[in-house]
């Protein structure tokens, strides 16, 4: 596969590959004169301008690097902070959660911004390794969803949540038992069902746990066999078909609500030895999706 090829997988042609490319490349900073502030990840799991869009929108200073934010003081009152109107109050609150990122910041003046290939941090990128990656059967390829996962009237702990249970973070039996921290023997589902817990059966595949999806289901008036894989599983359930438009955003609010339930449910069973009843974690589901779809209304009042 040459350079050229791979420049066009990059861009999204061909099946399959999604957003590849910018999911597996890190920028690590050092002066911070070639990294841009708003558009390249740097802090935190995703550019700035996909974790505060809303701020992203209102900036006038989208296309200034680290360093030139810095040195305009990214600090609170700073000259980094220049907006085209008056900020409303949940937007400063914005702006208080992205100095918080930066407190911790400190750049250094005598190393040059970087790259990291995370597919091979050691290596680097080169033509054969990700020729393999791309043509290995059952390679995982990492899609972003980051303009699905980070929105301003989802918790950011639920948003991070997410992004990490997508990409099979999240501290699963399963994963637990490939770091070495359990047993073969110690990775059935919390449940009891006899499987292991991987995510994809902790949240789609239990009988106890994925059940929830029906309930909810029931609760929306719709009629639907779902996907098995957890990605794929949010795409069908935010674009029902048949549902207008503007169902997508009241759809991935109660996705997200769904899955944050589960996890909780799974903690309180493996820590406290307690469980809740299926019809239970639906209203849990239905509070939390109000309260998120509130706070949406609320930001436009």
């Amino acid at each position: 596969m040459g350079g050229r090829s791979i420049c066009r997988i990059r861009e999204g042609t061909g099946s399959g590959v999604g957003s590849w490319f910018q999911d597996n490349v890190w920028r690590v900073v050092g002066d911070g004169r070639c990294t841009l502030f708003w558009h390249d990840t740097w802090v935190g799991e995703v550019p700035l301008r996909f974790k505060f869009p809303r701020l992203f929108d209102l900036t006038v200073h989208k296309e200034r690097t680290v360093e030139e934010m810095r040195r305009l003081g990214w600090e609170e009152g700073g000259g980094g902070w220049e907006w085209r109107r008056r900020l409303l109050a949940w937007e400063e609150e914005s702006v208080g959660e992205c100095h918080a990122m930066l407190h911790n910041v400190v750049l250094q003046d005598t190393s040059t911004d970087t790259w990291q290939w995370l597919l091979d941090p050691i290596h680097g990128y080169t033509a054969r390794g990700t020729y393999h990656f791309l043509t290995t059967p059952g390679a995982e390829v990492h899609i972003s969803h980051a303009g699905e996962v980070w929105h301003r009237c989802i918790p950011t702990k639920v948003s991070l949540f997410v992004w990490r249970l997508l990409r099979d973070l999240l501290p699963t039996k399963n994963n637990l038992l490939r770091k070495g921290v359990l047993q073969a023997t110690d990775t059935v589902c919390t449940i009891g069902c006899g499987e292991s817990e991987t995510a994809s059966h902790l949240f789609l595949g239990c009988a106890v746990y994925g059940s929830l999806w029906s309930l909810v289901l029931h609760w929306l008036g719709i009629s639907s066999v779902l996907h098995g894989e957890l990605r794929h599983h949010l795409e069908q359930f935010m674009h029902m078909a048949g549902l207008p438009r503007f169902t997508y955003f009241y759809l991935r609010i109660i996705w997200f609500a769904s899955v944050w339930v589960l996890w909780k449910e799974r903690n309180n069973r493996a820590f406290n030895n307690e469980a809740l009843g299926s019809e239970v974690l639906l209203e849990k589901v239905k509070l939390h999706s109000f309260l998120w779809v509130k706070s949406k209304h609320a930001t436009f009042s």
